[in-house]
């Protein structure tokens, strides 16, 4: 299994039921294809460096995972279709620094 983080901004119009399903819905995607969600941080709402939506602020998060590619795949699906979902993005981490816990999460203090 390879470590990822996805970065995903979501519209500041979701409720916090709607956005908190957003997030359910990604934990069971990578629980369900065989991975383990390892860290979850939340920047609340910031503004856009560009309108996306005719929006001009969006929701931040950030999620760590471990999973198979094929997980990766679904998860790009899933986030594209969903609403209220701005965009996302994945990113795999380089193997050595990700098993040496070099790499801080997006949202720890410290990181910009």
């Amino acid at each position: 299994m390879r470590e990822y983080e996805l970065a995903i901004i979501t519209s500041p119009a979701l409720s916090d039921e709607e956005r908190t399903a957003v997030f359910d819905r990604v934990r069971s995607i990578v629980t369900g294809g065989g991975g383990a969600v390892t860290q979850e941080a939340h920047w609340g709402r910031r503004m856009l460096a560009y309108p996306i939506a005719h929006r001009t602020d969006g929701s931040y998060s950030f999620v760590r995972f471990r999973a198979e590619p094929a997980v990766v795949d679904e998860l790009d699906r899933v986030l594209s279709i969903t609403d209220g979902v701005l965009r996302h993005k994945v990113v795999r981490l380089p193997d050595k620094l990700a098993a040496q816990g070099k790499i801080p999460l997006l949202g720890a203090p410290g990181r910009a």
